[in-house]
């Protein structure tokens, strides 16, 4: 069994804490919820639909949870700030990450990336933790790579209560389409407004924000004479619980820093005993 701890008790982390209670291949060890929480020094089992003797701790108290717990991975669903933090006191004693948090910039993924390096673990990043969106990703690139004249719009709709905007899966599917077609120079415009005539290399890129949508992205392809629209709608929070498992049994014995796309690439492979070629730091 893998011995697995969880950061976040949210929407989708509680589910998560479900499928880790009900699975024979892990056994859910510590949950953390933020520093404050009112969730801190509570039964795991008043917010889950499973037996647990768990008791919620303080994410401020992982260094010492971590020398009772001999934990293999950590599952984070939290906030860009408090991955950070959690992820330093993670690297340091060894454990493997797998981090389905939303809205990291670009130097804290080079600070991610940094750790991985210094500390020789292994971190799985999904801002969509979806097996599902992973392959939309795979298809899209395709299309783009057979067809890169078509105009490119994306448009992401999620629940009232998402903070970041765009959601990092529209932004990860951008760029995506912008590295297949080669243009160094796209731009992203975000919603429109006024008289402004669309750019050939422009992406556009739309968000909604309303009820309780969990997720859905779709992607326009269009060129003078027809279109193709690829679309994944997710309907539960359990698609990412059961890719949130997925990645972390993928990560358990191995170093370096992927995506769910390498996932859906695995075959069977012995455990990497060398950091892969995919991490590249990269400080812009």
């Amino acid at each position: 069994m893998i011995k697995t701890c969880l950061f976040g008790l949210g929407r989708t982390g509680s589910v998560v804490a479900e499928q880790l209670l009900n699975s024979p291949e892990f056994q859910l060890a510590t949950v953390f919820a933020r520093p404050n929480s009112p969730k801190i020094d509570h039964p795991l089992s008043d917010y889950v639909r499973y037996p647990s003797d768990l008791t919620i701790q303080s994410s401020d108290s992982l260094p010492e949870q971590l020398k009772k717990q001999q934990v293999k991975v950590a599952i984070d669903f939290t906030a860009p700030e408090a991955s950070l933090k959690n992820a330093r006191i993670l690297a340091e004693n060894g454990i493997n990450i797998v981090i389905g948090t939303t809205g990291f910039n670009k130097m804290q993924i080079f600070e991610l990336k940094s750790l991985i390096q210094k500390y020789k673990i292994g971190l799985v990043y999904a801002p969509n933790i979806s097996l599902g969106i992973n392959l939309l990703l795979s298809v899209v690139k395709t299309i783009a790579r057979l067809i890169p004249h078509y105009d490119v719009e994306i448009t992401e709709s999620h629940h009232r209560n998402k903070k970041d905007s765009p959601s990092g899966t529209a932004i990860k599917i951008a760029d995506a389409i912008n590295t297949v077609k080669g243009i160094n120079s796209g731009k992203y415009t975000y919603g429109r407004k006024g008289q402004e005539i669309r750019e050939a290399k422009e992406i556009g890129i739309h968000a909604v924000r309303a009820g309780g949508i969990v997720g859905v992205h779709s992607v326009l392809f269009a060129g003078e004479s027809d279109e193709i629209e690829i679309t994944h709608r997710s309907y539960s929070r359990l698609v990412f619980a059961e890719g949130a498992l997925q990645a972390a049994k993928f990560i358990a014995n191995r170093r370096g820093y992927y995506c769910m796309e390498d996932l859906l690439m695995e075959t069977e492979e012995p455990e990497t005993p060398a950091l892969p070629h995919n991490l590249q730091l990269i400080a812009d």
